[in-house]
């Protein structure tokens, strides 16, 4: 007899746009980072696309007209120069030398050398064999001497270098764990004979350093070995010789973007919560008496001027204003500084300058909506100043799929009467409220800022505003971008006010008429996950939520996270011997609303939330029994995910996730136990591995599936 029951409505498909745009991304050749020559006449730039990293070489042009089209003359080192992954390019004085690393894979692992490449006539030569892998190269003013600051084999690195292990050879069985282990230290190299020599203090981690040749380098430090130790560390002076250490400065919060002077008498380091940025403090390095340089905020890069007509202590400087960049001089030279919106990259994906020698141009990496990343130069004083030029061409032209997105900066006002700011994306002639997608980034203290495709929470915005969603990106209290302040009033209120300013943002949009209540999901990654879990466990504003990579339980995160004890005393939301406060702040034990369909996503290898958090909301959730909630661990993956293969299949679950529970037609079932997923179809020409049992998953690309789930078993 046949069945009387009304047809279950067809689970929407993953939207052909989020593909589009999702693989428009990942051919994206990204310059990570610009270096102008001494003599101002060339540019290195250190490209990571598809197929590896590589150097890439162009003139600057004699004149820089503003064409807005990249100058002829774009060149890349060719025959051996090309024959691994080579970066962090550092010119030498001769302004035709060009010193770097060099990746090469062999049967043993991975080989790290430091190499020179005579740019006039494209041979390459080993200096040295690095210690381990190079995290930053420093070269001597003369050009005499490099210090490498190396991480060892197995050293755990943060979420901002994906959270997972230095890995230069394979995985040891058993892996070791014990006091000491993974400490970073600086080693010398003599560019003349080759020789290399810890340089280091011992017993110390250094995290980052500044150094111009001589006998002293000056260094963020700690005892501690793990990314834990960076949010107690203090700044020291490193005798080269001895390797001792002299404490010179005690922060309140966290140190980067070290910076030193010629003659080694003044420092500079920005001193912020976990160092995103922060304010730039000046240091007399005989004394330690520090000052804080006024006038600047969320700066992320530092170089003194040691021209002879610039003003005593004053700093060249680049860092984040609002949803954009900022650049400047402390001591006036080169006019006001400028902001726009759009993003100045260097290493680490953070604002960065290189400037020629004698200060008039300055070089870096310009991400800007409908733009794609190139480096650009710019002179640094006159009537167009900060007026950037691009000279390179690496993605050109634009790809539709992502360049049709607009990006629109808008504001509104928290509960307590604070301006929260952020961006807006968007694509297509706009007929009514539209579907909402909220975007959390982590950190706290990092930003949404203007660029060409935001990568954050799994690059989902330009692919979910390419498919027809509005998608808020909202910098709220704890983002950088605004100040110290508006930075730290996150500080002992973690899941409090801050969720409240997003929560604002959507009633902002809402009551704009641009924005459906009914279609709205939250989504977000590492501590902005964190976020996300509380709005779908406190309230019923979003119809879905979509976790990624984040902190569910502050109890066992910080007895198993490695910046657990770090950053959880940053932020002070509590500590091992209190764990009720922590427990009180945790997602898993978050309620109030009717329940939110979740689906959390996660990197079976992630160190900084280790996936056991991922599994601990899935249960609670799933007991709960409020919502349907799913989860999916990616093997291989760390705090951030790198395989194509995995980012698309993630961002094709999201997308069929959102789009089944935003469907006013999709009724919500309670399941007791959710089935296992069967995995896709793989993509043409992909031949998916066998896994280490022999069998092969299936997969849409990339070497694995997700794991099973854990109720479906």
């Amino acid at each position: 007899m046949p069945s009387t029951a009304t047809p279950e409505p067809p689970r929407p498909r993953p939207s052909t746009a989020v593909r589009r745009a999702h693989e428009a991304m990942r051919r994206l050749v990204h310059p990570v980072e610009a270096r102008i020559s001494p003599d101002g006449r060339s540019v290195a730039v250190a490209a990571a696309g598809p197929d590896g990293a590589r150097l890439v070489l162009a003139p600057v042009p004699a004149e820089l007209p503003d064409t807005g089209a990249a100058p002829a003359g774009l060149r890349e080192p060719s025959g051996a120069a090309a024959a691994t992954d080579r970066h962090s390019p550092r010119w030498l004085p001769d302004s035709r030398t060009l010193l770097h690393i060099a990746e090469a894979a062999n049967p043993a692992g991975t080989e790290v050398l430091l190499a020179v490449l005579d740019t006039a006539s494209g041979d390459v030569r080993t200096v040295a064999t690095a210690p381990g892998a190079v995290e930053d190269l420093l070269v001597s003013d003369d050009g005499g001497q490099a210090l490498l600051l190396c991480a060892p084999d197995g050293a755990e690195q943060d979420g901002m270098n994906l959270g997972v292990p230095v890995r230069l050879g394979t995985a040891p069985a058993p892996e070791r764990f014990a006091p000491g282990t993974g400490r970073r230290s600086l080693h010398l190299v003599d560019l003349a004979t080759g020789s290399v020599r810890e340089a280091g203090p011992a017993g110390l981690t250094v995290w980052n350093a500044a150094w111009r040749g001589g006998g002293t380098a000056f260094a963020t430090v700690s005892e501690e070995t793990l990314p834990a130790g960076y949010y107690g560390a203090r700044f020291a002076a490193i005798d080269l010789e001895t390797r001792a250490a002299r404490t010179l400065y005690t922060p309140r919060g966290q140190l980067g973007a070290p910076a030193v002077s010629a003659d080694g008498r003044r420092a500079a380091v920005c001193e912020g919560i976990s160092i995103v940025s922060g304010r730039p403090v000046v240091i007399d390095t005989a004394t330690g008496h520090a000052r804080v340089v006024p006038g600047v905020e969320d700066a992320t890069w530092l170089r003194f001027d040691d021209t002879p007509e610039a003003p005593a202590e004053s700093l060249w400087f680049a860092g984040w204003e609002g949803t954009g960049s900022r650049t400047g001089h402390t001591g006036g030279r080169g006019g006001p500084p400028r902001s726009a919106p759009v993003t100045l990259g260097g290493a680490g994906y953070q604002p960065a300058l290189s400037l020629a020698h004698d200060g008039s141009l300055a070089v870096t990496v310009l991400d800007a909506p409908g733009r794609p990343p190139e480096a650009v130069v710019a002179r640094t004083g006159g009537p167009d100043a900060w007026e950037w030029l691009p000279v390179t061409a690496l993605n050109t032209p634009a790809d539709p799929a992502v360049s049709s997105v607009r990006t629109e900066e808008t504001a509104w006002s928290a509960p307590d009467g604070r301006t929260v700011r952020g961006l807006v994306l968007s694509c297509g002639a706009s007929t009514g409220p539209r579907p909402l997608a909220v975007l959390v980034h982590g950190g706290p203290a990092w930003l949404w800022s203007a660029g060409y495709a935001p990568a954050d929470v799994l690059g989902l915005a330009p692919a979910l505003a390419a498919a027809g969603y509005l998608v808020l990106l909202p910098n709220p209290r704890g983002s950088s971008g605004r100040g110290l302040e508006h930075a730290r009033a996150v500080v002992g209120d973690v899941g409090g006010a801050d969720l409240d300013d997003v929560l604002s943002g959507v009633r902002h949009l809402v009551d704009a008429r641009l924005a459906d209540p009914d279609r709205a999901a939250v989504l977000g990654h590492s501590y902005g996950g964190f976020l996300a879990a509380l709005a779908a466990a406190r309230t019923d504003v979003f119809r879905a939520a979509v976790v990624v990579s984040a902190p569910t339980d502050w109890l066992s995160f910080t007895h198993t996270s490695n910046i657990g004890g770090g950053y959880d005393r940053a932020y002070e939301i509590g500590a091992p011997d209190a764990p009720a406060e922590l427990l009180r702040r945790s997602a898993i034990l978050a309620r109030g609303g009717n329940g939110t369909p979740t689906l959390i996503v996660h990197g079976a290898a992630d160190r900084v939330t280790p996936v056991g958090q991922a599994h601990e909301l899935y249960r609670s959730l799933l007991r709960a029994g409020r919502a349907p909630v799913e989860l999916y661990v990616y093997p291989d993956e760390g705090h951030e995910f790198t395989g194509g293969g995995h980012l698309l299949d993630a961002a094709a679950r999201v997308e069929e996730w959102l789009a089944t529970h935003l469907d006013p037609r999709s009724a919500a079932t309670l399941p007791t136990a959710v089935p296992e997923k069967a995995s896709p179809e793989p993509d043409p020409g992909t031949a998916p591995e066998a896994g280490p049992d022999g069998v092969t998953p299936r997969t849409p690309s990339g070497p694995a599936a997700p794991a099973p789930l854990d109720g479906g078993r």
